[in-house]
């Protein structure tokens, strides 16, 4: 390399390494770090209870975090989106409510919990009987809203300017559920994986809840425009239907291909979807970070939110040129038919996760402005673009036109949101 030319990239270096350093990308990507380490993680976790117990036990235990998490995310109610936007901006009062929107999560989620425990003779009856009715009715009521307590408080961090606790909180929650299994295996507990997942979410919870409330503010000055629960009511609702049509995508996708191409093809997707689904959370730690850093500052919203595309895609765009082109060696390390039947899905998932960052950023900048229409029209325009599309392609294209129809549909709503931007940003004159 040329001597003139060294002095150059180090000064692109610096300048690169000092923008991740700003307060709202180094938080961002402490949440990033966050699902990714709680990914790898909870792999291991996996594997050893696998090694730990039988097969059938292993199953029952699964299927009763997984309920349970379902249940505690839904009745959740997107109050942890509303933390993120409020309580930057709700001054003393940020105290009160937390613990008011804590409240509300948790008693709808032990009354969700509690529901389906009670009717779990009729929807499922396997699981009533592999746990024992009063068992199951324990478990649900008391794990449903420690979960949703778990969840929102991630959110609250965020708020707060904390994001780089997250990170060691899953860390220590992950080491602690792989403890207990380790203990519960040794006693011979039939139900050890639930309990120790429950466990460790119960006493996490409870340490940063202590740090939470000497963090929140108790005292000081008011806000300027104090924050009523009429304000966090509309939010919510507005975020939360927003939501339904996400998870319409992210959730309901693996139900439609099960019922279109059987199981075979469904348990592909599985695969694929989760190792492409990685992406995706990259752009959504981003914009949590956004709305907590600009929630109280609206005018750098344009400013933040180019700052957001532009980080989420420099993590997004390295890890897309590992995982299109090696799609099919990636899938072979699970078996021959994963690689031979989702090479396809798997690229093309990966590729829809550049355009996504685009429309997660809009509607996290979304969550800021308080934009409800926003907030539930383009997840709404993008389900229909991507659900009834991969509908019609599965027959002729198998999994390739799931992959087809999250590449399209998130590419036409991307280019929408640029052009709108494009449109509405002021003109400025030459001479200017």
């Amino acid at each position: 390399m040329p001597d003139g030319q060294a002095p150059g990239l180090l000064v692109r270096l610096r300048g690169v390494l000092a923008g991740w350093r700003a307060p709202q990308h180094r938080d961002g990507l402490a949440l990033v770090l966050s699902s990714g380490l709680t990914s790898v993680i909870g792999l291991i976790y996996w594997v050893a209870a696998a090694r730990l117990f039988p097969p059938g036990v292993v199953g029952v235990n699964n299927t009763l975090i997984s309920t349970m998490t379902l249940i505690a995310v839904s009745a959740q109610l997107n109050l942890g989106n509303a933390l993120l936007r409020f309580v930057p901006v709700a001054g003393r009062s940020a105290r009160r409510l937390v613990l008011t929107c804590y409240a509300v999560g948790a008693g709808a989620a032990a009354a969700a919990g509690g529901v389906f425990a009670l009717g779990a003779g009729w929807w499922a009856p396997e699981l009533q009987e592999a746990v024992g009715a009063a068992p199951l009715v324990l478990f649900f009521v008391l794990s449903t809203p420690v979960w949703t307590v778990f969840v929102v408080q991630d959110y609250v961090l965020t708020a707060v300017r904390r994001a780089t606790v997250v990170p060691l909180e899953n860390l220590v929650f992950s080491l602690l559920k792989i403890g207990l299994l380790a203990v519960g295996a040794l006693l011979a507990f039939g139900v050890a994986i639930a309990v120790s997942w429950m466990v460790a979410t119960a006493l996490v919870v409870l340490a940063i809840t202590a740090y939470l409330l000497r963090v929140l503010p108790a005292g000081g000055p008011q806000a300027a425009s104090p924050v009523g629960p009429r304000a966090v009511a509309r939010f919510a609702s507005a975020d939360w239907t927003g939501g339904l049509f996400t998870n319409a995508v992210e959730f309901g996708l693996p139900l439609l291909v099960l019922v279109t191409l059987g199981a075979e093809q469904a348990a592909t997707f599985g695969v694929a979807w989760a190792i492409a689904y990685g992406l995706y959370l990259v752009s959504h730690g981003m914009g949590q970070s956004l709305v907590a850093h600009v929630a109280a500052d609206p005018a750098a919203l344009d400013a933040a939110r180019r700052g957001t595309v532009t980080r989420s895609l420099a993590l997004i765009g390295p890890a897309a040129l590992v995982v299109v082109p090696g799609a099919g060696p990636i899938l072979s390390i699970f078996g021959p038919h994963y690689a031979a039947t989702g090479t396809a899905l798997l690229a093309l998932a990966a590729l829809a996760a550049v355009p996504n960052a685009v429309i997660t950023a809009a509607l996290f900048g979304a969550r800021v402005q308080q934009r409800r229409a926003v907030l539930v029209g383009v997840p709404a325009v993008v389900a229909v673009l991507v659900i009834p599309p991969a509908l019609v392609l599965m027959p002729l294209l198998g999994l390739a036109g799931v992959g087809v129809a999250l590449v399209a549909g998130q590419s036409l709503v991307a280019a929408a949101i640029l052009v709108g931007y494009g449109l509405s940003r002021p003109r400025v004159s030459p001479s200017a």
